[in-house]
């Protein structure tokens, strides 16, 4: 759930750090009547039945669940963020599976206004993204609020110098915040190039683009002597394998040791894809995964850039929420059209090759074992890539401000335009996931909004029956976007259900509880998105012109990630080909023709209210 965000006056950017509330300790029982709530929907009465007996064995006097309450309560007497180290290592660095498709996340930029060429484009982008960081360093970036109260901004500080270091049964994360240079890569070469002067004052447009040209150059030379594997495609290896193969490197060659130093502690990676795609739908498929080369998958964030101009990102989520990320590239993508408009008349005058110093290649020593792993790790991100797709919907008919004018939450709205969507296509309703923020509170991160409500049901069936009255579908519209809300609120003060139980969940686990508490072995907590089984995940990145996407949280599931503006909303849809069930492409147009369904529905029912400006 997109949060709207408002500048704290003057105040430094970690200014109201020490102020935030301690990540909150649910209450069991509230917990426990809030998953309830959710499995209702997905349940025959039969089930529920069963269900409700047993969470109420659990929550009993005397039950599990208060003795693993206890393990929280007195976790959180030591931790300002209970959950904070749990998440992180069980969400994320304890998962063996490759995450350049199953975490990574990928972001699409608008267009600029006018053509540039990808030396431009990427000078442009590494200039804006040196100047937000340089904001950050100074803490001259406005702590963010929502409604007057300070969010978290503690995300902000691992955005730069950041990287995922592959271990054996589990990764860690590094920041090195204080580098000063960036790791580029074109044709599968690396180059370390630091866009600093001596003095510590960044580089111009005009000399970072100078800088970039030298990579282009270089990259092109060597590449008519030797074709370069591609070292980065190891990144996106099952963790073990990387580990293993990344401590071989380290160990047998000094060379590959401190080629592979200079690319993880950069300040962030920067790709010159070669490729120029005519539509946002193929910079998606290319930001995606693309052919899976000239991406560091470990890195905090890589900037793409394409032939064309065109940009976009792909982002490691483990350290920093995409929301946090977006804000970032907001900023940068605002910051570059400024620059376009403003300086494009003089800032790309030539420079000389002397005006900056030329950027250093990374060179890699190989062995026959060394060249198997590359070969092997590319077979198996192919297999990957081309199990998933994604289909990006540029819905025109409307946007936030027509929601808004009939009173409603844009983001809600888009979220039960998805349940109909789904209700349509497969004919009955699948537990769903929208992200949510708990980021009020001490290193907050993110909570599930359970999107799928009686409400929304309910609403779908009014949809489906050609004898409701438009104005009892709306009502059952409003019912449905109340309920999402509550759920929301619940979210966004840490009082959902999801983190508690994987908290109750992961004390369990690590006491070696026995017998497994039966709530977590109960079909029901499967069937509703429990150990990361939402059929539906979904993510609104904001009202912005950016948005993104990201693969499906199951094999039988959907990816929706969308951005809502005035007068359109940015969907993008994922799905696994293996699945004959799935089709985000189908899925797309359904949500499409919801939403377009919906747009009349209010009409038919209510005449459209006055226009106004829309505050979101």
């Amino acid at each position: 759930m997109a949060v709207t965000a408002s500048s704290a006056g003057k105040a430094k950017t970690y200014a109201f750090q020490d102020e935030l509330a301690p990540y909150p300790m649910p209450d069991l029982e509230e917990t426990c009547q809030v998953y309830l709530r959710s499995l209702r929907p997905l349940l025959t009465d039969e089930q529920y039945e069963h269900s409700q007996a047993v969470v109420a064995d659990f929550v009993r006097d005397g039950g599990q669940a208060h003795e693993l309450q206890q393990v929280l309560i007195a976790r959180a007497a030591e931790h300002k963020n209970w959950m904070e180290e749990w998440w992180l290592r069980m969400a994320y660095l304890m998962t063996r599976e490759t995450h350049a498709i199953h975490v990574n996340w990928f972001g699409v930029f608008p267009d600029w206004g006018v053509k540039l060429s990808a030396v431009q484009a990427a000078a442009l982008m590494m200039v804006s993204t040196l100047e937000f960081k340089a904001a950050l360093d100074s803490q001259t970036l406005p702590p963010e609020t929502m409604r007057g109260q300070p969010l978290c901004m503690h995300q902000y500080s691992q955005i730069f110098g950041t990287t995922r270091i592959p271990g054996e049964g589990e990764d860690t994360i590094e920041t090195h915040a204080h580098s000063r240079h960036v790791a580029v890569f074109r044709n599968d070469h690396i180059f370390s190039l630091t866009p600093y002067h001596a003095d510590g004052t960044m580089f111009s447009v005009a000399e970072a683009a100078a800088a970039l040209q030298q990579v282009l150059d270089m990259s092109s030379s060597v590449l008519e002597e030797a074709e370069e594997p591609s070292i980065s495609v190891l990144t996106s290896a099952n963790r073990d394998k990387w580990a293993a193969v990344r401590t071989d490197m380290m160990e047998r060659s000094a060379v590959n040791r401190a080629s592979i130093r200079e690319i993880e502690t950069a300040l962030y990676c920067l790709s010159f894809e070669d490729a120029s795609p005519s539509s946002k739908q193929e910079v998606a498929q290319l930001c995606f995964a693309g052919d899976g080369r000239n991406k560091w998958f470990d890195k905090s964030f890589t900037t793409l850039v394409f032939d064309n101009g065109r940009g976009g990102c792909n982002a490691e989520h483990s350290p920093v929420d995409a929301m946090v990320c977006v804000s970032m590239f907001d900023y940068v993508v605002k910051r570059t059209r400024d620059k376009v408009i403003l300086e494009r008349a003089h800032v790309f005058e030539p420079l000389p090759r002397s005006a900056v110093p030329p950027p250093t290649k990374l060179n890699f020593e190989l062995w026959p074992a060394l060249s198997m792993a590359i070969e092997t790790a590319s077979v198996e991100l192919t297999q990957l890539i081309n199990d998933v797709s994604v289909r990006v919907f540029k819905f025109k008919h409307f946007g936030k401000a027509f929601i808004k004018n009939y009173k409603m939450h844009p983001d809600f709205f888009v979220q039960m335009a998805i349940q109909l969507a789904y209700c349509r296509m497969h004919g009955e309703p699948v537990a769903t996931y929208e992200t949510g923020h708990t980021r009020a509170f001490f290193h907050g991160r993110t909570e599930t909004i359970r999107s799928c409500s009686l409400e929304s049901v309910a609403f779908c069936k009014a949809m489906a029956d050609a004898a409701t009255k438009p104005a009892d579908a709306l009502a059952a519209l409003r019912a449905a976007l109340t309920a999402h809300g509550e759920f929301a609120q619940l979210a966004l003060s840490g009082r959902a259900c999801d983190r508690h139980l994987l908290g109750l969940y992961i004390a369990a686990h690590f006491s070696g509880m026995t017998p497994r508490p039966a709530i977590f072995t109960d079909t029901a907590y499967k069937k509703s998105g429990g150990g990361g089984n939402f059929v539906i995940s979904t993510s609104n990145v904001g009202y912005t012109p950016l948005f993104g996407g990201f693969a499906p949280m199951r094999k039988d599931g959907y990816g929706a990630c969308y951005s809502i503006l005035d007068s359109r909303i940015n969907i993008s849809t994922s799905s696994w080909n293996t699945c004959a069930h799935t089709d985000c492409q189908k899925f797309g147009e359904h949500l499409v023709k919801a939403l377009i369904d919906m747009q009349h529905l209010c009409i038919a029912a209510s005449p459209p209210p006055a226009q106004g400006p829309s505050k979101l």
